[in-house]
Order: structure tokens, then sequence, then C-alpha cells
């Protein structure tokens, strides 16, 4: 495509008029005749690249700084992420305008939505891309997630190269905020709560509040909104959207959804998951998935790597592994606990260094509240030492049980555990840590969890 044409609007300055073959945001993925865009991020700026994507054949490069020299045109934009997602958009012949299009947003929850409704879609006849924490899909083809949201141009490119008949995004706040799903164009939004998280991103929940709503404003015009209203959060946009004349599809009552439960999805545990059920099943149905179909595909539904992953212990004790990292996760995930008859919780998890304290003190109350054991472990340390995170620990009102390495900490757990107790580990799911624990290469709490077994469980 003719580089006038691709940066019609977006800047004042003489544009050349050269063909452009690629678009690309890492000078190493640059071939001949290729737009570079310089792009200053979080670890490394894409300006000290431009000499190395034009020796690998970038014949223009767009840029935030002005005092740059090159041997190919460059052209100067305010907003480069603003452009870099237009861009792509009219590289790639705006592919979402022809797509069914579901954005998922929400503190909790966005993950086990967006499968279940991939499981109702799918066992409707329906093929279904899918981007999120655990993993993206495009064409039956898994590719491993680096972000839960992709950035604009992987996203554009990826719904291009889909030949599936809809696609389902996970969308995170900051996705939003930094423009990862700018442009595209939306036939569903769901909002399934907000929790006290990310403050140290957005300092505020109003603010963090407003970037959510933002997703809302990218339906197509004939798109709706599907809202848990009997989150606060979610009861104010939805007033919103009703006044914008934006079309709500009502997620059931809480008492109508516990009736529902019982005969649509009684497999299903916790309300929270049931909540989780509701959006999906009233987005398919929506889409005039049937309903006997739709119930063989909850039914089919086999959970979410690192989502209430039950594993039935020889000892008679029950472990689960949870991504939960809010008070509100921990409430539903240990109340679910309750209600399936554990005997004795025990609680492990762990906080993230240079992460969103000021949501620590809610998540212990909840955790010291419900369960009857609490092992207070380490996250990510984030760039922290060890003796700095318990030191910001030491700030907790808590006096229990701290066991910094998680290796050991889960090790504690089954050690004091016995027939009918639930050992509930919450963190990163079954994603790897960035830390290496006491005991081996083990990196993720599944692996931790096998480990022990293995070496250090009670015979």
């Amino acid at each position: 495509m003719n580089l006038q044409e691709l940066l019609r609007d977006f800047t004042t300055q003489s544009i050349p008029n050269c063909e452009i073959t690629g678009l690309e945001t890492t000078s190493s993925r640059i071939k001949d005749g290729f737009l570079f865009f310089a792009i200053e991020g979080h670890h490394a700026d894409g300006h000290a690249y431009i000499a190395q994507a034009v020796e690998a054949g970038a014949v223009a490069v767009i840029g935030t700084r002005t005092e740059v020299e090159t041997t190919v045109p460059y052209l100067v934009v305010e907003d480069i992420r603003y452009v870099l997602a237009h861009v792509a958009k009219r590289f790639y012949q705006n592919p979402s305008a022809s797509k069914c299009m579901i954005g998922i947003t929400g503190t909790n929850g966005k993950t086990t939505t967006s499968f279940m409704l991939k499981e109702m879609l799918e066992a409707s006849g329906l093929r279904c891309s899918l981007f999120g924490t655990v993993k993206y899909e495009i064409n039956g083809e898994e590719f491993a997630s680096l972000n839960t949201t992709p950035d604009s141009l992987q996203l554009q490119q990826y719904i291009h190269k889909s030949q599936d008949d809809v696609v389902i995004m996970e969308v995170s706040s900051h996705g939003i905020d930094q423009r990862r799903i700018e442009g595209l164009e939306f036939d569903y939004a769901l909002f399934t709560n907000l929790d006290h998280d990310h403050l140290d991103y957005h300092e505020t929940m109003e603010a963090y509040f407003e970037v959510k709503a933002r997703l809302f404003t990218q339906l197509k015009p004939s798109g709706k909104a599907v809202i848990n209203t009997q989150n606060s959060w979610g009861a104010q946009l939805a007033e919103r959207l009703e006044a914008q004349g934006i079309e709500i599809v009502n997620v059931p009552h809480a008492n109508l959804l516990e009736e529902r439960a019982k005969t649509t999805f009684p497999t299903i545990k916790g309300m929270h998951n049931r909540f989780n059920a509701a959006m999906a099943w009233v987005v398919a149905e929506d889409m005039m998935c049937t309903r006997q179909l739709l119930i063989q595909g909850l039914h089919s539904f086999k959970g979410v790597p690192g989502r209430f992953q039950l594993y039935p212990l020889t000892t008679g004790a029950t472990v689960v592994i949870d991504y939960a990292h809010t008070a509100e996760a921990f409430e539903f995930l240990l109340q679910t606990a309750k209600e399936e008859g554990a005997r004795r919780i025990f609680h492990v998890f762990g906080f993230r260094g240079n992460r969103d304290r000021t949501k620590r003190q809610k998540m212990l109350d909840v955790s010291t509240r419900l369960s009857d054991v609490v092992i207070l472990t380490v996250d990510d340390l984030n760039g922290l030492s060890v003796e700095e995170l318990l030191a910001e620990y030491d700030e907790l009102d808590y006096s229990g049980t701290v066991i910094p390495d998680r290796t050991e900490a889960i090790h504690a757990a089954l050690h004091h555990a016995s027939s009918g107790d639930w050992i509930i580990i919450t963190g990163r799911g079954v994603e790897p840590y960035k830390e290496i624990y006491r005991h081996g290469t083990t990196t993720d709490d599944e692996m931790v969890l096998l480990y022990q077994q293995a070496c250090h469980a009670p015979q």
C-alpha cells in the first residue's frame, strides 16, 4: 500500500510517494519495503534501532523524536501508538469489521468467561479465535500468550489471518490504556466486574473504571453491551450506556441465576463461575445459538488451566490452583471451597514486588476470615529482594505464618493437611513465576505441587 494513503490524516508533513510492503515495531523483523515504527517502550526505545531497521530494508520510519538522522523518510507524530493502530487497521483493511468481535473486560472472570463462550459457540458450529491470558488461538492453531491483550499491530495481523467466524478477546485495562485495541470494532462488549486492582498503574478506582469503560465506545453501530449490574461499577456503567442509547443484553439477577444454575449448568462450581457462565450464555443466546447446543457446550467445558483447577490427593485432601489476585476473587474462591464441604481451608498466597500495595490488607483480611490456616509467601519479586518485600509485609496487620520460599510454603500446607481439607494456592495459576525456588527449577504452582507430591508429601 502507498505510504501517502497509509498516513493520510495522521501527519501534516509532506509524505513521500513509496510503496509499503509491511509494518513492524521490532527492527529485527524488518524486511524490504517495510515501514518501521520507532516506539519508546518501558524496556527499549525504538529510536535507538532506526539504523538497524533501515539496514534491514525499512523504506520509511515513524517516530516521536524530532532530532533523528536517517537515510530514509522520517515522519514525526505525537501519539505513535494511536497512529500505529490506525495505520495497521488501514493496511490490513479493517478486518474486525467483517468478523463477529467479542471483547470481555473486568477485573475477574475474563479468562473463564472467554473459554466458556468459546465452548458454547463451537458446540453450536461456529469457529472461534481466542486472545487472552492463557493462550492465543487462530484457525485452530495455538500460540503462546505474551500479554492478555496483544499489541494493536499483532491484533490486526491476527484478525486478518483468522478464518474463524468469531473473535473472542480478553481486554485488559493496560491493553485499553496503551491503545492495543485502538481501531477495533466490537459486536459485543462484556463487563464482568471491577475490583481493587492495578492501582499502582491507574492510581484510583475511578480512573481504573473509566479506562475499562472505554471499551464500550468501540462498539459497532449495532453492537451490544453485556454487563454484570450486580457489581456497583457495572450498574454505573449500564446507567451511562443506557443514557447513550446503547443496547444492553441483561444478565440474570443472582436469584434467577441460582435457579438457572441448578438446571442449566449444575456442574459449574461457585457463584462467580455461575456469573461467568451467565455472561457467556446470554451472548451465545443473543447470537441465536440453540439452548440444547449451549447446554452441550457447557457440559463439555473442562475448565481453564490455572482457574479453580482441582487436584485430589491420595491423602484425601484437595488442592485448588487459581489465578485469584484480588479480595473479591479470594472471597468467591474461599466461599466456594466452603460450599463444596471443605473441612479446613489452607490458603497459600503471596504478593508481588513493585505492584499495587494498597490492595494487600484487604486480600489478607478476606483470607484470614475465611481460611483456617493462612500461609503467606511471595509471588514475583519484580526487582525487589526477598528481604525488601518481607519488610513491606511487616507493615501489614498479620501475625500468622510467613514462608518466603513458595515451594516450602506449598510443602508446609501439603504436610499439615489431611482428609477433607482443601489447600487453596493462589497466584499466577499455571503461568510461570520469574523466580527459581529452593527445590529445583519448578517455576509455576502446578509444577511445584507435582514436585512436592513426588518428593516431599507424606507417604
